[in-house]
């Protein structure tokens, strides 16, 4: 089934920047393969989704990319690193840079949910940390998506650093948050640099 999702393809990744530029959205650039098994269910099961309509309308500009058909030049201009296997997700600021990339099928909740973060890291890397913490903030994902969950926690407090004061007082809540809830995770390891008085 075709999607109904306002999408651009690989012959109009320009148009698609162009518009994400005018409307301060992030681009999501879906390479996917004919044969791809989770590309197809991509199709036939998350973009059908109408939460993820409504959620890729709202907030992303979309394209759809064939993989076999990347050029020397787009990837020196848009791709960090080789495409090892699609689906291949890569979420850009407006500016081209990168700022989130995930592989493989995902069901629509998680999807939102990947697509929610990497909005969040667009909006950081923008400067605005105080939506970015707001967007994270919002996200109850802890019973299904556990390592989503950490992730969301350990950006929320990068966030909260630079929305606040750049203390790392503003750091403690979530990470140590993080760390009780998932300790030994690699999210909580990553989070355990705080000094002991604060």
């Amino acid at each position: 089934m075709e999607t109904v999702i306002k999408k651009f393809t690989e012959t109009d990744v320009d148009s698609a920047f162009e518009l994400a530029r005018a409307t301060q959205k992030p681009v999501l650039i879906d390479f996917w393969n004919t044969n791809c098994k989770g590309c197809e269910r991509m199709d036939a099961i998350t973009y059908e989704d109408a939460s993820v309509q409504e959620y890729l309308d709202q907030n992303y500009v979309l394209v759809k990319y064939h993989a076999s058909k990347i050029t020397r030049e787009f990837s020196k201009a848009y791709l960090p690193n080789a495409l090892q296997w699609t689906p291949a997700l890569y979420i850009y600021s407006p500016d081209g840079a990168v700022v989130r990339n995930v592989a493989g099928y995902h069901s629509p909740k998680q999807f939102i949910i990947e697509l929610s973060i990497g909005h969040g890291a667009m909006l950081m890397r923008k400067g605005k940390h105080a939506e970015a913490l707001e967007l994270l903030g919002h996200l109850t994902i802890a019973a299904e998506y556990p390592a989503l969950d950490q992730e969301v926690m350990y950006w929320a407090g990068v966030a909260s650093f630079f929305a606040n004061r750049k203390d790392f007082r503003d750091i403690v809540p979530y990470w140590n948050k993080l760390i009780a809830t998932y300790p030994g995770s690699t999210w909580a390891e990553k989070a355990d640099i705080l000094p002991a008085e604060i």
